[in-house]
């Protein structure tokens, strides 16, 4: 279904929401860790095995909507993720550009 909507182009925010996802894996992957071991372990709210399995959906689905909104947002300011701007800085051994460098162009647009 995802391919379709991309081969489609439709709806163009949500795809490129995915896109921006993407562009961000290794961070969200953790961000989605920190998260759910906060729900579930003790040192967080602990509810390892309290949930239901339908109301689990209801933590991922919420999950999800805040990378597909907070994503964007945060790549519209930054080139990388956090994670993924410390992976490539680590690969290269310096110090990578992490803020995107916005023209007079584009700031008199807005």
């Amino acid at each position: 279904m995802v391919l379709l909507l991309c081969k489609l182009g439709r709806p163009r925010w949500l795809i490129a929401s995915l896109a921006a996802v993407g562009r961000m894996a290794l961070s969200n992957y953790i961000g989605h860790t920190i998260i759910c071991s906060f729900v579930f372990f003790g040192f967080g709210l602990g509810l390892f095995a309290a949930l239901e399995r339908f109301e689990l959906y209801y933590v991922v689905f919420s999950i999800w909507i805040f990378q597909l909104i907070a994503s964007p947002v945060w790549l519209r300011y930054f080139r990388f993720g956090p994670y993924e701007w410390l992976w490539r800085s680590l690969t290269y051994w310096r110090r990578q550009p992490m803020r995107v460098r916005r023209s007079l162009g584009s700031l008199a647009a807005r």
